[in-house]
């Protein structure tokens, strides 16, 4: 009978000593598990942190490769760094492709940042600079981008025309959600674009088929031997 209860303890001690044994392997197991998957979380993240440095730093060299083609000599090294910074920072920011921007520019001013707009008859349009922005507009954006705007020489600013254009460009395409009604507005003005819209009366495509081409003509250029 001794032996018995004696042979009972001794099994429940050996079982519960198991027990223990196999639930510190398993913890250790499961600490172990837990430890590999934060390490490939980890290694997940500082690949993806590549991966999008890989990206903005392709989508800079396109970038400044564009103006290049675009501007040649009408812009300083310093100028088109800068600029390239604001075009990748404004492209990320708000969904636009950048070519689209250098397109308009072409279009504009062919990258000349101290253009002049004038009309078919010679008058001066009051367009300025590479995205032929006219003063009058340009006071009415400026403060919403944080460009500071006291005289229509700032226009020629590289930087602030760019800033003012472009911000200007995406009001466009926000209020009609379609690019060829922003880039016709952009040319003609909201007033004749809506009128025209309104009235049913066929819409002025000359200015539209012009970026587009510009478009396609300095995608086909930065692209090509590129990444």
């Amino acid at each position: 009978m001794r032996l018995s209860i004696l042979h009972l303890i001794l099994t429940a001690l050996l079982t519960t000593v198991f027990v223990i044994f196999i639930f510190t392997k398993w913890q250790n197991k499961n600490a172990h598990i837990k430890t590999l998957n934060n390490e490939i979380s980890t290694m997940h993240a500082k690949i993806h942190s590549v991966d999008e440095q890989g990206t903005k730093v392709l989508a800079y060299v396109r970038i400044s490769r564009g103006l290049d083609i675009l501007a040649g000599k009408r812009l300083s090294d310093s100028q088109k760094n800068i600029l390239t910074e604001k075009l990748l920072a404004i492209s990320t920011d708000y969904k636009i492709d950048p070519v689209l921007i250098l397109a308009v520019i072409r279009s504009e001013s062919h990258g000349n940042p101290n253009a002049r707009g004038t009309y078919i008859s010679g008058a001066k349009s009051g367009a300025l600079g590479l995205m032929q922005v006219k003063y009058e507009s340009a006071l009415e954006i400026a403060h919403s981008v944080g460009v500071r705007i006291n005289s229509p020489e700032d226009l020629f600013v590289p930087e602030k025309n760019l800033m003012v254009g472009t911000a200007y460009l995406l009001r466009l395409i926000a209020k009609y959600q379609n690019l060829q009604h922003a880039l016709i507005a952009y040319n003609v003005g909201l007033g004749t674009l809506d009128e025209k819209l309104k009235s049913g009366n066929t819409l002025p495509m000359r200015y539209y088929s012009k970026v587009m081409r510009d478009y396609k003509f300095l995608a086909e250029e930065i692209f090509k031997d590129l990444p």
